[in-house]
């Protein structure tokens, strides 16, 4: 039996192996960084001026409206005080 016929196929196919794992290795880290580069310019797209101003108005109605509903209540709880 020729031992080294069998090493060189076995070594072949290793090779081969250890080829498509770095392909799919490379293909994955590929969609990794597609899919970071997308969500970074979702996030800087929110941060434009204007969304940025819309969502300080949205914050600021906000508190109004519990401070209005906050006094309302205290309020109407004065009388059983």
């Amino acid at each position: 039996m020729n031992t080294s016929t069998m090493t060189a196929g076995r070594t072949v196919q290793v090779q081969a192996v250890t080829a498509d794992a770095r392909q799919l290795s490379d293909r994955i880290a590929r969609r990794a960084a597609h899919a970071l580069l997308a969500w970074s310019r979702r996030r800087d797209a929110q941060r434009t001026h204007s969304a940025t101003a819309e969502r300080r108005w949205n914050e600021q109605a906000a508190a109004r409206l519990q401070a209005d509903e906050f006094r309302r209540i205290t309020l109407m709880a004065q009388p059983l005080i």
